[in-house]
């Protein structure tokens, strides 16, 4: 692990600033989603994955305020399987935290925040999401997990989840189903 130390008056051993870095941050941030909205594929890249864009991918991105929200997609599963995870990445290009405090659709009875540390599955009460950070949803971190499925979900097809930011608003957004391998 590199530490840097800074001086009193702000400045690191390779000459920027706090404040510098924050600007860096919030420069990388939008490059991050205008490279993705120049290329033509309206929306950004799925984080962690191996950095190719499904057809998916490229057909829906969506905006509540300045919270930015990717691809969201879930693995194909049998309509009698235990559960199923909903991934996909978000970008808070605000200024403050935004809490996500739960999510909906008609297609489970109960839709929870899920994380998976070293095979234990616990359950979390909300999600944050910091400014100028990407968050990825992903199945070595927190998620979205639908329980008591009402319908198989097979590849090709699709669902609405709704996702509630409390303050910030409720957004729905289109789920890909798709499987992992263009992850």
């Amino acid at each position: 692990m590199k530490h840097e130390i800074n001086r009193p008056d702000g400045v690191t051993p390779h000459g920027t600033t706090a404040r510098s870095k924050q600007g860096l941050a919030r420069k990388l941030a939008a490059g991050f989603v205008a490279t993705s909205l120049l290329a033509g594929v309206g929306g950004f890249m799925a984080l962690g994955g191996s950095g190719l864009l499904s057809s998916a991918a490229q057909a829906h991105s969506y905006m509540l305020g300045k919270i930015m929200i990717g691809h969201f997609w879930a693995p194909p599963v049998a309509q009698d399987a235990k559960g199923a995870a909903v991934y996909g990445p978000f970008l808070n290009g605000g200024s403050e935290a935004i809490t996500l405090e739960g999510a909906s659709t008609d297609i489970a009875e109960q839709v929870r925040f899920r994380v998976e540390k070293d095979g234990v599955e616990s359950w979390v009460d909300h999600i944050t999401l910091p400014p100028n950070k990407p968050v990825g949803l992903a199945a070595w971190r927190e998620h979205i997990w639908l329980s008591g499925l009402k319908q198989p979900l097979e590849a090709g097809g699709s669902f609405d989840l709704t996702l509630d930011f409390g303050k910030a608003g409720h957004k729905t957004i289109k789920i890909v189903i798709e499987s992992e391998s263009g992850h």
